[in-house]
C-alpha cells in the first residue's frame, strides 16, 4: 500500500520577481544557416533573447564580443546595433524572441536585473532536456492556432526562469537588487516622465521633478542603467516616437514636433542613428508587413 506524501508548493522569491514583469512578446521563431554562414546586422525597437540549440555563433556589438555555444542566452536591449554570424564548420540554429514589457517602469527592473544595458551573455541556462523541450515547442507553434498567444508567453516566462536562476547561482541575493537607491530613482524618474510631455524630456527638468541635482541623477542613471540620463531621454522618446509611428497617419514633421526635436530633418537624423532606416522607412517596411529580422 502507498502512502500519501503531500508535496505543498510555496511562493518563494524567485517567482515572485518573475510574476512582477508582464510581457509583451512580439515575435518568437527560429533561425539556422549552413556554412558559409552569412553574417546579419540587426537593431531593434524591443528587447530580443537569443538562444542557442546548435553549433556556434558569434555576436559583436562596437567594443562586445560573445561567443555561444548551446544553452547559452543573449539579452539584446532595444536600439542597439549588433553583427550575429555562424561560426565553424557545423550548421548552426538559435531560437529568438522580440518582447517589449507592459509598463516602461518594469525596463528599468528588468535591466537592472540582468546588468542589460548594453548586450550581455547569460552562458549555460538551457540544459539538453530544455534546449528540445524549447525547440519542439517553437519549431510546432502555428501563430493562428487557438492558444498561440499564451503558448508563446509560457515559452518565453520559462527561458526567463532559467536565466534567473542562472543570475541567481551567480549573485545569492538577487531579490534585492532592485531595492536599490540608484533603481528606485530611475523609477520615480519613469513615473514623471509619464506625466510629462515628450516634447519637455530635459534632464533639467526631470531633475525638478524628482527634487534632486544633476550630478546625482547622472550618478544613478550609470549605476542602475549604465547610461546617462541624457541618452536615457533619447531612448524613451525614440521609443514612444517609434510606437506613434506604426500607429498612426501624422507626418514625420509633427512627430518631430511632438517628440521635441527642431525639425523633420533632425528627427530623422537621431532615428536613423538609433534604426539604421529613416522614420519613413521604418513605416512603409512595418505597415508592409516586414517583421523585425532575427
Amino acid at each position: 500500500m502507498q502512502a500519501f506524501r503531500p508535496n505543498p508548493i510555496v511562493r518563494d522569491a524567485l517567482s515572485d520577481t518573475l510574476e512582477n514583469f508582464r510581457f509583451d512578446i512580439r515575435h518568437l521563431g527560429l533561425f539556422g544557416s549552413t556554412p558559409p554562414h552569412p553574417a546579419k546586422t540587426t537593431v531593434g525597437v524591443s528587447y530580443k533573447l537569443v538562444f542557442l540549440f546548435r553549433g556556434q555563433v558569434r555576436f559583436e556589438s562596437g567594443a562586445l564580443h560573445f561567443s555561444l555555444t548551446p544553452g547559452d542566452v543573449l539579452i539584446v536591449p532595444p536600439f542597439v546595433r549588433y553583427t550575429a554570424v555562424g561560426a565553424g564548420d557545423e550548421p548552426m540554429e538559435y531560437g529568438y524572441a522580440y518582447f517589449d514589457f507592459a509598463d516602461p517602469a518594469m525596463e528599468t527592473d528588468f535591466a537592472t536585473l540582468f546588468a542589460c544595458s548594453s548586450p550581455v551573455c547569460l552562458y549555460g541556462v538551457l540544459d539538453e532536456f530544455h534546449r528540445q523541450a524549447a525547440h519542439h515547442l517553437i519549431d510546432h507553434l502555428d501563430p493562428q492556432s487557438p492558444g498561440a498567444h499564451l503558448t508563446a508567453h509560457l515559452i518565453l516566462e520559462h527561458l526567463m526562469l532559467g536565466m534567473l536562476r542562472c543570475q541567481l547561482n551567480a549573485a545569492p541575493g538577487l531579490e534585492r537588487v532592485l531595492a536599490d537607491p540608484s533603481a528606485q530613482l530611475v523609477h520615480r524618474c519613469i513615473d514623471a516622465l509619464r506625466r510629462m510631455e515628450p516634447a519637455d524630456f530635459t534632464v533639467n527638468r526631470l531633475c525638478e521633478e524628482v527634487h534632486v541635482s544633476q550630478s546625482y541623477l547622472y550618478k544613478c542613471f550609470q549605476k542602475a542603467m549604465n547610461c546617462s540620463p541624457n541618452r536615457f531621454l533619447t531612448l524613451y522618446r525614440l521609443k514612444l516616437a517609434e510606437r506613434e509611428l506604426c500607429r498612426s497617419s501624422a507626418t514625420i514633421q509633427q512627430l518631430a514636433e511632438q517628440y521635441g526635436y527642431t525639425s523633420a530633418a533632425a528627427f530623422s537624423h537621431v532615428f536613423r542613428q538609433y534604426f539604421a532606416v529613416s522614420p519613413a522607412a521604418w513605416r512603409r517596411g512595418r505597415r508592409s508587413g516586414i517583421e523585425k529580422k532575427p
